[in-house]
This record gives C-alpha cells, structure tokens and sequence, in this order.
C-alpha cells in the first residue's frame, strides 16, 4: 500500500542542547529565562553564510521568535578570521563566504555581555553517482546511488529526494514522504517492514547510515520515493556529528520542519539537541551530492 503524506510544519529557529558537546535537553513548560539561540549550517555548495539569531521562547508561547539585530557575530576557519556578518533586512546574517570540505570553523556571536559559540567540521567531498535504476528488478521510478566510500573519517549519510505534488497548475514542491528500498545496513529508527512489491523495508522521508556499518567501501543503495512526482531530484548527503544528531533526533520526535525548496535539511523549532556554548540552537555542517530527472 502506498503512503499518503503526512503534513508536518513547524518553524525555524529553536534547537537543542548538546552540554560541554553534547547533551540531552528536557523540555517543559517552566519558562523562567530566554536564551539566545543560534542557528546556523554550512553547505559547501554555497557562497554565502547565513545565521539565524534571537531569543527563545515557550514552547506553548504563540508569539514569533524575536531576532536579535546588534549582534556581532565572526566564522574563523581554524584560527584565520573569514568575516563579520551583516545584518540583512530577512532577518537574518549573512557573510559571503564559500567553506572547504575537511575545515573545521568556529562561529562567534556576542550581544550585549553574552557570548555564544560552536564548532564543526565541514565533512569532505562525496565520491558517488546517482542514476536510474534500469535493470528492470524494480520499475522505472526507482533510483540507484553508487557510494565509494571515503574510509579516513566517519561518514554520516542521508538519502532523501524532492518533487513536485498537487494538480498541473497548483503544483507545489516538497520532499519525498518515504523510501522503499531492500538496503540493508541503513539506521532501523524510521524503517518499517514492507510487505509488499519489490522492496523490504519502507524509510520514513530519508535513509540513514553510516559507514561503519558498511560491509565494503563500494556500496550501492536502489531505492524508490514515494508522494513526489516529476522533475524530481535525488540527494546524497553527508552531514558532520552535529547535524547529523539534530536531524535524527528532530525526525525522533516528529518535530521537524521538513524544508525541500533548496536541500532536504530539517529544521527544528524545539528539538533536544545543541552544540552551542552560551546559548542553544545548531551550529552544523554538511557536503552533498544531488542529481535531477525529468520524465522519460
């Protein structure tokens, strides 16, 4: 049986905590300070660096997040200074400036006498293909991505596509509600056993892994997106430890949103994890492969 999507829809801005790297975060309703939250993820294939910054806020509260505009906030690229950030009129920061996969960047950001900050290290350059898969086993909606796997560091992956649903005229894009697929050393946390067709297992919107549960460094995964029609677009991406956590733990939880206008990330407004000292939020980083198809 096919699946119907599941709307979810939060907003951006709130993240969790991760202690002197990372530690878990028990959200209630005893609201007694607000803390400065920071938002911020590298993509490699990018040109510009763009933060979130504000205030936090109850969870039950219905008020917007209130952005913090006279902050200074710096990226270093180990210890050379890249830039201040500006503030911009869509309530944001942002720097021009392109990260290097394998770098490790610390973000600053001082209001008032408060500082926060974070680290992360950029993952390196992904060596794969993505392709239709042609053999006939499955159909022809089917994808097949082919990994070589770079074995120096821990790898965290993530599969997932974008499409297009709705009626011709009233088309919006969004992201692939599940994955069938018969891979077998993906992460079970979003997998249930599917009974039907050519496939196992059924991945609910992305299929994770790491490398060190792969058998070799050559991996291929053939997988087919459910909810989306065409032009689609398919997504290898390998994320650093600290995106990698937010983004598991958010789709844990079901508290997520799932934004597929440019990269299939999620964004989380109460999650339970952080990497930022002084504050809370995600300061994350990722490298990325994608490929588009029309129809045939």
């Amino acid at each position: 049986m096919l699946r119907g999507r599941k709307h979810i829809f939060f907003i951006l801005f709130f993240p969790f905590i991760f202690g002197k790297c990372i530690s878990d975060v028990s959200i209630n309703d005893d609201f007694k300070e607000r803390e400065i939250v920071l938002n911020c993820i590298l993509d490699t294939k990018k040109d510009t660096v763009f933060v979130y910054l504000s205030y936090s806020k109850p969870i039950q509260s219905t008020d917007l997040f209130e952005p913090l505009k006279d902050a200074q906030i710096q990226l270093f690229e180990g210890k050379t200074k890249t830039g201040d950030f500006i503030w911009s009129d869509s309530s944001t920061y942002i720097l021009p400036f392109s990260v290097l996969p394998g770098k490790k960047y610390r973000i600053e950001a001082i209001t008032g006498n408060n500082k926060v900050w974070a680290e992360t290290t950029v993952p390196k350059a992904i060596n794969a293909t993505i392709e239709n898969e042609t053999s006939g086993l499955y159909n022809n909606y089917s994808f097949r991505i082919l990994l070589n796997d770079n074995t120096e560091e821990v790898n965290y992956y993530w599969i997932s596509a974008t499409g297009f649903e709705g009626i011709e005229g009233k088309r919006s894009k969004n992201i692939a509600c599940a994955l069938y697929s018969n891979f077998e050393y993906a992460d079970d946390f979003n997998q249930t056993i599917y009974q039907n067709g050519n496939y196992k297992f059924e991945y609910e919107y992305y299929i994770r892994f790491t490398d060190q549960e792969l058998a070799t460094e050559l991996t291929e995964v053939i997988f087919y997106p459910q909810c989306i029609d065409f032009p689609k677009e398919v997504f290898l991406i390998t994320a650093d430890y600290n995106l990698d956590k937010y983004m598991k733990s958010s789709l844990l939880l079901q508290s997520m949103d799932l934004y597929a206008e440019d990269m299939p990330i999620i964004y989380a407004p109460f999650p339970m994890y952080s990497n930022i000292n002084g504050g809370t939020g995600i300061f994350g980083s990722f490298n990325s492969v994608s490929q588009k198809f029309e129809r045939k």
